[in-house]
């Protein structure tokens, strides 16, 4: 039997134009999920502030307190919350609990200040006791400072990061990133093996054909499967090669040298991953 095959070269613009709107559809889902989480925090604390001034204060330390438990947030927004329940606190008469909150903003935004002119007394006061409880204990404790940014500093990418797209995402906190890098991951995988499937079975049709009208007729089935098994998996591959570079570049692999006191002269390298 004569061989009718054909070389896979020809330009299908539709599966071209698929592959480009599936990217697409993946880059707007993290833009657009990044941008509702922002404008959700946003409002939460919004309405924290707007409980407060209307005098709501244990709704206002509530609704603070239950913006915390968001898993994924920021340093900065985690401030703002632990700065209301301090405010609540403090119209509540919970003087010394408010110090403690006021202290958790100040670790987790270093540049954490209020403004004495728009501020009521009776919180700057409070705010001013916990500035001071917060610098004596830096001052005091500046070993326990280096052994957690030693500890900080030992923190690395695990395996997760190699195993598929989002998971290191998702053990960081980085929970929308990571739910998208991971839904993304999952579409685009199952798209190729999909695809792998409808190509091989094409492709047993087309070798099959008996007759050049027959494989040319069979040919062009062939090749839109072939070509969309190959977007599917550079979409993978694209999704893969940057959750892995994110998850690397947020936090990098740490070296630590050290020597040991025996053997005197033993030098060890170890590498936290």
């Amino acid at each position: 039997m004569n061989d009718y095959r054909q070389p896979v070269t020809s330009c299908d613009c539709r599966l071209l134009v698929i592959g480009y709107w599936m990217l697409a559809i993946i880059l707007a889902a993290t833009g657009t999920l990044y941008s509702q989480v922002r404008s959700a925090q946003d409002s939460t604390l919004r309405t924290i502030d707007r409980l407060f001034t209307n005098g709501s204060y244990l709704s206002a330390e509530l609704e603070a307190r239950r913006l915390l438990e968001i898993p994924g947030i920021s340093d900065s927004v985690k401030a703002q919350g632990e700065k209301y329940i301090a405010f609540s606190l403090v119209a509540q008469g919970k003087n010394e609990a408010a110090t403690e909150h006021f202290i958790d903003a100040m670790k987790l935004d270093s540049v954490f200040s209020l403004d004495p002119v728009l501020t009521s007394p009776k919180i700057m006061s409070v705010y001013r006791d916990a500035r001071e409880k917060f610098l004596l204990h830096q001052q005091q404790a500046p070993i326990q400072q280096k052994e957690n940014l030693h500890e900080e500093g030992t923190r690395g990418p695990t395996l997760r990061a190699l195993i598929f797209p989002g998971w290191e995402q998702l053990y960081q906190g980085k929970s929308v990133k990571g739910y998208v890098l991971l839904g993304a991951g999952a579409v685009s995988l199952a798209s190729t093996l999909y695809f792998d499937q409808i190509r091989k079975d094409k492709r047993s049709s087309y070798l099959a054909a008996s007759t050049p009208t027959q494989a040319t007729a069979l040919y062009p089935a062939y090749n839109s499967a072939y070509k969309a098994e190959n977007y599917s998996a550079a979409i993978f591959g694209i999704i893969y090669l940057y959750s892995t570079l994110d998850a690397f570049i947020s936090l990098p692999p740490h070296f630590d040298i050290s020597v040991s006191s025996f053997p005197a002269s033993a030098l060890s390298l170890r590498y936290s991953w």
